[in-house]
């Protein structure tokens, strides 16, 4: 699926159309790909609405935990690869395995190889100052 948006609030809001998951045996994981400013963690910020939380970016942290209630998920995690080419020591499989995680990955291509193939793929494309191009792949990425 393909959307444009066109403000901040729009793309905080697009969230909710794409959150429709339910539980399965491995974790749910989203990995948002885009430029620098192209509106991933603005995206992931719409989850704040949801669940009732304040997220940061966890650029300089890797990875950031925040404890929900959601249709069976109890954890959500914000992992930013930005600066990170491997995840030896982040106990990143231990993450994937655990259905009862909700992930959102920035900058994945980083770590390609250990993206698992059921993550569904979200493409972030800077337009203009408000104007942002959002693709969503909800089948398998490979």
């Amino acid at each position: 699926m393909k959307y444009i948006t066109n403000s901040e609030k729009e793309t905080r809001n697009l969230i909710k159309k794409i959150l429709n998951i339910s539980p399965s045996q491995n974790a749910a994981v989203y990995v948002l790909e885009g430029d620098l400013g192209a509106g991933k963690t603005t995206f992931v910020k719409g989850l704040e609405d949801v669940f009732n939380i304040q997220i940061k970016s966890p650029t300089f942290n890797i990875i950031k935990r925040y404890q929900i209630d959601y249709k069976g998920f109890k954890n959500l995690y914000h992992i930013d690869f930005y600066r990170v080419n491997s995840v030896e020591g982040l106990d990143f499989e231990k993450l994937l395995k655990d259905p009862q995680n909700l992930i959102f990955i920035e900058w994945g291509s980083n770590v390609k190889k250990y993206i698992p193939s059921f993550a569904k793929w979200i493409y972030f494309k800077y337009l203009d100052k408000n104007t942002r191009e959002i693709i969503y792949e909800a089948e398998e990425n490979n």
